[in-house]
C-alpha cells in the first residue's frame, strides 16, 4: 500500500515538473513573440494613366473570352495628372467561373520604380477592384512583402486609361 503512494507521488511529482517545463516554453515563446518587432507598413498610393491591354488573339475593345492571354501597360504617377514615378506591366489570364458574376482574369503585375521593382499577384472580377499579394521585389523592395487593391481602367474596354493602386509594403 505505502507503494502505490509513491507511485502516484511520483506520477504527481513528474506531472507538476512538466506542467512547469511546458509552462516555462510557453512563457519564453510568448517573451521572444513580444520582443520580436512589429513589421514595419508603408503605404504607397499610385495612379496610372495611359493604361493599354492587349492581346494577340483579339481586337482592341472586343472583350476578352475565357483562355484569352493579355499584357497591359501603363504609366505610374505619384498622384493624379502628376509626376511619372514609373512603369506598370501585366500579363492577364481570362477564365470563366461558374461562382463569379463574369469573366475575371488571374493578372501578374510589375511596378517598375526609381530603385526597385514590386511584383505582385492576383484575381479581377471584370470591372471590379482587385485584390493582390506582393510577392517580392528587387532593389529598395528586396524583401518586401503585403497587398494592395487595384482598379484598371483600360482603354481597350471602355475606359478611361487611369487606374489607381493601394498599396501596403510589409517589412
Amino acid at each position: 500500500m505505502e507503494e502505490a503512494i509513491r507511485t502516484t507521488s511520483r506520477k504527481s511529482l513528474l506531472g507538476r515538473g512538466l506542467a512547469l517545463v511546458a509552462g516555462a516554453v510557453g512563457f519564453g515563446a510568448a517573451g521572444a513573440q513580444a520582443a520580436t518587432p512589429k513589421a514595419r507598413e508603408t503605404e504607397l498610393r499610385l495612379y496610372g494613366r495611359n493604361f493599354h491591354l492587349h492581346s494577340p488573339s483579339r481586337r482592341p475593345g472586343t472583350v476578352p473570352a475565357s483562355g484569352d492571354r493579355h499584357s497591359a501597360y501603363g504609366e505610374l504617377l505619384d498622384r493624379p495628372n502628376g509626376k511619372v514615378v514609373g512603369e506598370f506591366s501585366a500579363a492577364h489570364l481570362t477564365h470563366d467561373s461558374p461562382f463569379a458574376a463574369g469573366a475575371a482574369s488571374l493578372e501578374i503585375h510589375t511596378f517598375t520604380l526609381k530603385g526597385g521593382t514590386l511584383h505582385g499577384l492576383g484575381a479581377v472580377a471584370r470591372g471590379a477592384e482587385g485584390h493582390f499579394v506582393i510577392l517580392g521585389g528587387t532593389g529598395h523592395y528586396a524583401g518586401a512583402t503585403g497587398s494592395y487593391t487595384a482598379r484598371q481602367n483600360v482603354r481597350e474596354l471602355g475606359g478611361n486609361g487611369t487606374a489607381i493602386f493601394n498599396i501596403t509594403l510589409a517589412r
